[in-house]
């Protein structure tokens, strides 16, 4: 009897554990999975979230400060800006709050809107889902001719693998390091990945992305490459150096310009008075020579 009551407990105190553990579990679970958004008074209200694998999504909405509080108001749900259908219902009004969820299953990314529909009013809060963003170079990176270059982008989370493209024109073209080991070589360091360019030439430069996949879809960096000659470094000192050459021949032509104008000057203004100088001067020799002359003449007499 004793043995009995002993299996019994045992199978009861089993029975508890499993669904307390499994309650627990599910709580968590929903606790995790459960986005709010709160829109009090404002007319949107937007919720950025990050995903990296398809999953069971459940939105949360809250809106407050209705005019009148009518006992309940319009809502439904939209997809990248188009209704869902068969998502209307109508939303009750508890303790002035207007409260109603959506879960829904993500197998993409896209933009998941509550929309709240009253009095010819609109109030809308949107669920943002998208990939973590990757850090790449905020400046171009700028190499010369013949050397190599890494190219670096890191992401918060690591993806199930990253890929690396060359941008041409309108199109983009993947490159494949294992294959052309002369000139690409990649590290992949889990949430960081390194792409080194060898042997550089002036149709390496432009832009590279990077991408970082995941399940639920990839996110893309770039980082732009600019490749130099050695010579290009020096022709801002060569431009300085011309404008300073113009700039001293001016300076001389202005000189040499000043100095000619200056002895025109001067020749006008003592012309006249050495002329005048020069004509009294013949005149006092004229002088001169006449009376001595006379003087002769009258001796003669």
């Amino acid at each position: 009897m004793l043995g009995s009551h002993t299996k019994t407990m045992h199978f009861f105190l089993i029975l508890l554990f499993w669904q307390g553990a499994n309650t627990v579990s599910i709580n968590s679970s929903l606790t995790e999975d459960v986005h709010k958004a709160v829109i009090s008074g404002q007319s949107e209200v937007i919720e950025k979230i990050e995903i990296l694998e398809p999953q069971r999504k459940v939105f949360s909405c809250e809106t407050t400060n209705v005019p009148n509080k009518p006992p309940n108001i319009s809502g439904y749900w939209k997809k990248n800006g188009t209704a869902i259908e068969n998502s209307q219902q109508a939303v009750n009004n508890t303790d002035g709050k207007y409260i109603f969820s959506g879960t829904f299953n993500m197998e993409d990314l896209g933009n998941y809107s509550c929309v709240f529909s009253f009095s010819e009013n609109v109030r809308q809060a949107t669920f943002v889902l998208n990939v973590p963003a990757i850090k790449g170079a905020d400046k171009p990176i700028v190499s010369y001719i013949g050397d190599s270059v890494v190219l670096k982008c890191e992401i918060k989370y690591g993806p199930k693998t990253w890929e690396w493209f060359k941008v041409n024109g309108t199109e983009k073209e993947f490159i494949n390091a294992t294959v052309d080991t002369s000139k690409y070589k990649l590290c992949i360091e889990t949430n960081v990945t390194k792409l080194t360019v060898m042997n550089l030439t002036k149709e390496d430069a432009g832009k590279y992305l990077c991408s970082a996949v995941y399940d639920i879809g990839p996110s893309q960096g770039h980082v732009e490459l600019k490749v130099l000659s050695f010579t290009e470094p020096l022709k801002p000192f060569l431009a300085i150096a011309a404008e300073v050459v113009v700039l001293v021949t001016l300076i001389l032509l202005y000189e040499r310009q000043s100095r000619s104008r200056k002895q025109d000057s001067e020749t006008t203004e003592n012309g006249p008075q050495s002329e005048q100088t020069s004509k009294l001067t013949q005149d006092e020799s004229n002088g001169t020579d006449g009376g001595s002359s006379t003087r002769h003449r009258r001796v003669e007499q």
